[in-house]
């Protein structure tokens, strides 16, 4: 990117802020400052879950201490001390906390929806390590206004937040201070039957810009890497979790209509469930039968000045649990696996739903050293305009072993089968013969039938290495994959190496990726065949005393070769990055590109005359972009950049604007602007991208989205309004509206769908 975004915080009154840490902690911590061990110890008695720690049991639970800063320093005690206590059950882990706060005002919470945003919300976070790997295990987090957010902690540090489970906590507020109790069940969680178990506490100290951590943690570090936590130590082996069932059942009715294609209405009255069966402690089956993912918000939109696809995330529920084991190998730009191939056809206003049938997973730990990822999913057949396309089955297989300390090594297999024919340019004929023509036993057809083949299969395999030192320094991935299909070339394999170093100050990567002509991964994702990627980053931060909490440039240089090592692209950067203690922003950069097209481009982004190719075309751009302090009412960030652009010249501008009215109402737009200009005969473009959203958080059960996109370049308006109502833990009631308009010549609809859809989930 030309211009990186960072966080930063603000740093008040230090010395006042320490002193009364050091009182709290003499008076208040049984456990003296810097211990790393918290024994835990198992009650016999009820706890009841209201945020006020005035149960019997807290009374007898050592109370550990001694937060110290992770942002803006790293060698500091925290300027507001937190204490926190933790027992257990047969049922339960109980965790007791006590977030003290001497700053005049009210915490900072933007929002009363789960899963809130960590960076912009007072929170206290309990990171777990069950499995004691620092690797892999699970965050809980809460807010002062009992909001919850809960997720996955993956490769040693980053948090996946898409994972729910069912869990309890409630907060109490007093004089300087509030409090929270959390029940998580044993049931909630995978882990291993082992006497020590890692844990981490972060604090988020929003209204003073000051995060802190239980365990010291270097600046240059997540707050969450797994390196740093401390040992929970039972005096018993953890309990077993005995029975493990969980059925989520939902129904959906539902009503649409695709104008665009002539169809006529509609209606819709869909069933189907979803079940998690708790295998062992630490491995679990998912099981997934006619899911339905109507409830899903949609993709944002972008302006696409791109020659490749563009790469969307994975938002369905199923497909996120576990997804470092299954949809992480390889590199960004040439994945095995990626999961939007399965039920989702085409993008943006073309993008269409293929039924999912049913699916299974089973994923999580084996052992002390080895984790295991199962996945098997079969789709219905997809019949359009245009061809027919037999049902898939899909599969995907991971093996993963940790090795030496931290680092770890997987192999991989990934496949997807036709469970028929294909066919295209059909009659009438042949689409009302086509269950028979899908017999698997295959009947003879005739020269006329357009048949394309008869068992079409695609399958990739590798391996991949995850380096990761013990204290973090030192960290890469190198991966090495081949694919196998009917039209297999010796060119069939794809290999990439990354490594990075860093310290507090001072930050370097390099990597490579090598694609080759005939690697196809019909479920991957591969930007571009028949090329070798390089490229490297060096960063330097100076740390400073008063309004500027740190800056440094960057120097980064990547390029492309195809296999005969002739120059295809070449990109050369440099930036300049301020980051200020109220947590503003101020970046500069310039760039010098050069690109040698492999194939005719239009870069009005108007699918018009294009360029010729193998023509190589060298330009220059210079950018400057703000962000400003995130804590108040109203936030933004704002860029632009101009220079030449192949043959012509661009300029792209863009804003973020952001109003709240916490924790109630929060209200967005995001405007971006390209300007191109060309010389004739080329054509020049404007194109234009608005999204404004408004998010709605009456209580913490209760939420409305309004998401609105106009986008000239794809022609199209669209709405989406999303309601929900969270009746029960993890149990939900969705109303989505949802249409699509062509903008030109005039405003028509192109498509429009009312879903209504009720899920629960019940224990077994």
């Amino acid at each position: 990117m030309l211009i990186s975004n960072y966080y930063i915080v603000l740093r008040i009154n230090r010395i006042s802020g320490c002193v009364l840490i050091l009182l709290s902690i003499n008076l208040h911590s049984q456990n003296p400052q810097g211990s790393t061990i918290y024994e835990f110890k198992k009650t016999h008695n009820t706890l009841i879950i209201d945020g006020v720690l005035d149960d019997e049991v807290w009374q007898d639970v050592d109370r550990a201490g001694g937060f110290f800063q992770t942002y803006p320093s790293d060698d500091s005690p925290a300027m507001d001390s937190t204490q926190f206590m933790i027992t257990y059950s047969d049922e339960f882990i109980y965790v007791g906390i006590i977030c003290y706060d001497y700053l005049p005002g009210s915490p900072i919470t933007n929002t009363l929806k789960r899963d809130f945003s960590w960076i912009r919300n007072d929170n206290i976070s309990l990171y777990i390590d069950p499995y004691n790997d620092r690797s892999n295990g699970f965050t809980f987090q809460v807010t002062p206004d009992n909001v919850q957010r809960e997720g996955l902690v993956i490769l040693g540090g980053q948090v996946q937040d898409d994972w729910d489970n069912k869990w309890y906590s409630a907060v109490s507020h007093e004089e300087n201070y509030w409090s929270v109790e959390m029940a998580i069940p044993f049931k909630s969680i995978r882990f291993n039957s082992i006497p020590e178990w890692n844990i981490q506490f972060i604090r988020n100290n929003q209204k003073r810009n000051e995060r802190s951590a239980w365990i010291q943690v270097p600046l240059q570090l997540r707050a969450s890497d797994m390196v740093y936590s401390g040992k929970l130590v039972w005096d018993q082996l953890p309990p077993e979790a005995g029975t493990n069932v969980t059925l989520i059942p939902y129904i959906s009715a539902g009503a649409g209509r695709n104008y665009e294609d002539g169809e006529s209405l509609k209606n819709d009255l869909d069933a189907g469930f979803d079940a998690k069966v708790g295998l062992s402690n630490s491995l679990n089956l998912d099981l997934t039968f006619n899911p339905n993912f109507s409830q899903v918000e949609v993709d944002q939109q972008v302006t696409n000045l791109q020659r490749f696809e563009i790469l969307f995330p994975e938002k369905r529920q199923f497909f996120l649990e576990n997804q470092d084991l299954f949809a992480r190998n390889g590199f960004p730009v040439a994945r095995p696996f990626f999961s939007r191939r399965i039920g989702i056809q085409g993008s943006g206003t073309s993008q269409r739903n293929v039924p999912i049938l049913a699916g299974a997973r089973l994923s999580g730990k084996v052992g002390n050293n080895w984790r295991l990822g199962l996945m098997d999913m079969v789709t219905n057949k997809d019949v359009t305009s245009e061809n027919i396309a037999p049902a898939q089955n899909y599969s995907v297989a991971v093996l993963e072993r940790q090795i030496f300390k931290r680092s770890r090594v997987s192999a991989t297999f990934v496949s997807r089968n036709s469970l028929g024919k294909s066919f295209v340019d059909y009659d009438s004929t042949a689409l009302a013969d086509f269950d028979l023509l899908q017999d698997l036993n295959g009947n003879e057809l005739s020269p006329e039938d357009t048949l394309i083949t008869l068992s079409e299969y695609n399958y990739v395999y590798g391996v991949d290495y995850n380096l990761a030192t013990v204290k973090n320094k030192w960290g890469g991935n190198f991966y090495y994959h081949r694919s196998i299909d009917k039209d297999s070339q010796s060119d069939n394999f794809s290999q990439g190496g990354f490594l990075r170093y860093r310290t507090s100050t001072f930050n370097w990567h390099a990597f490579y990726v090598l694609v080759g002509d005939g690697y196809n991964p019909s479920i991957g994702f591969v930007r571009r065949t028949g090329i070798t990627i390089y490229g490297t980053e060096l960063r330097y931060n100076f740390y400073t005393e008063g309004n500027i909490q740190s800056h440094g440039p960057s120097i980064e240089i990547d390029g492309v070769v195809d296999r005969n090592w002739d120059k295809l692209d070449n990109k050369i950067g440099a930036n300049y990055s301020l980051r200020f203690l109220n947590s503003a922003e101020l970046g500069v950069g310039m760039e010098r590109e050069t690109i040698t097209l492999q194939e005719g481009f239009d870069p009005s982004g108007k699918d018009r005359l294009q360029l010729a190719p193998d023509i190589e075309y060298s330009f220059g751009k210079v950018g400057i972009s703000y962000s400003s302090d995130n804590r108040k009412i109203f936030s933004f960030d704002v860029f632009t950049i101009t220079g030449s652009y192949f043959n012509g010249r661009r300029l792209e501008s863009g804003a973020a604007l952001n109003y709240r009215l916490p924790p109630i109402l929060q209200v967005g737009i995001k405007v971006e602007y390209n300007r191109i200009n060309l010389p004739d005969p080329f054509s020049d473009s404007k194109l234009l991208l608005i999204s404004p959203r408004i998010d709605l958080t009456w209580t913490n059960n209760l939420f409305f989205t309004s998401f609105l996109q106009y986008n000239t370049q794809d022609k199209n308006f669209s709405q989406n309004y999303r309601f929900q109502w969270r009746f029960k833990p993890v149990s939900d009631l969705f109303i989505v509206y949802t249409d699509n308009y062509i903008t030109t010549p005039n405003f028509e609809v192109r498509n429009r769908a009312l879903v209504i859809k009720l899920s629960y989930w019940l224990n077994i």
